[in-house]
Parts: C-alpha cells; sequence; structure tokens
C-alpha cells in the first residue's frame, strides 16, 4: 500500500507560488505549537477503494482536508487560492523516487473560513477528493 501523504506535501512544496509563502511549514495533521506564520496542515479525513469479484483494485479516493493558515484573514485566503490552482483537477504524478504516486484525479468536494482564538490564525479549509492508485 502507497502513503500518499509525503507525495502530496512533496507536490504542494513544489509549486514555488506555495512555498514562497509557506518556506517549508506543510504539516500532517496538526499545526504545530508555536507556529504563527502562513501555514498549511493537510489530514486524511476518509477515504473509500475500489474492488472486483477478486480483491482490491488498488484504486482509492481519499478525502483530504488541506487548510490554509495564516496570522491575517486575506493571507489565508491568498495561500488558500495558490492551494486550489496547484490542485484543481490534477491529474498526474505526485512525488518522485519511491514516494511516487499517479493519480486520477483531484477534485474540490468542500471548502470553509475560520478564525482559530486559540492560536490567533485564520484558516480556510478545503476537502479534496485525491483519486490515485495505491499498490
Amino acid at each position: 500500500m502507497k502513503d500518499i501523504r509525503p507525495a502530496l506535501r512533496e507536490f504542494l512544496l513544489g509549486d514555488a507560488n506555495i512555498s514562497a509563502l509557506v518556506v517549508t511549514r506543510v504539516f500532517p495533521i496538526v499545526l504545530p505549537q508555536g507556529v504563527k506564520l502562513a501555514s498549511v496542515v493537510y489530514n486524511r479525513i476518509s477515504g473509500a477503494g475500489d474492488y472486483d469479484m477478486q480483491a482490491s483494485t488498488g484504486y482509492v479516493r481519499p478525502r483530504f482536508q488541506i487548510a490554509a493558515w495564516a496570522p491575517g484573514a486575506d493571507a489565508a485566503v491568498t495561500l488558500a487560492g495558490r492551494l486550489k490552482d496547484r490542485l484543481d483537477g490534477y491529474r498526474g504524478v505526485m512525488g518522485s523516487g519511491g514516494s511516487a504516486v499517479t493519480v486520477q484525479g483531484v477534485f474540490m468536494a468542500d471548502e470553509r473560513e475560520m478564525f482559530d482564538d486559540a492560536v490567533q490564525m485564520y484558516g480556510v479549509m478545503r476537502d479534496w477528493f485525491i483519486h490515485h492508485e495505491e499498490l
């Protein structure tokens, strides 16, 4: 089973428009304590596989939440826009070497904005279905 998370992180950081804002601040699951700069947090929120009468086909379509966090609302929206430009409708290879994953398509499912009092940051979250080969 291939884990798409390293490939997704590499894919996002491979875009100069995104890395210009976050440098390397792309984190799995939670924003680390004390981070107060523009950052991306991604996590798998659900997943589904595909099966035939024999077994799994190796085709999966997990749903990821990818959140753009920034100290200002406009900065969060700008970062979220760059993430959308990179992901929306993408098909091809994400990652490199042993972590490379073939992606059939990336589709946005949902979006929302928020402010988190605990971290004093604005966030724009979008849910994405990433259809890819797992085997």
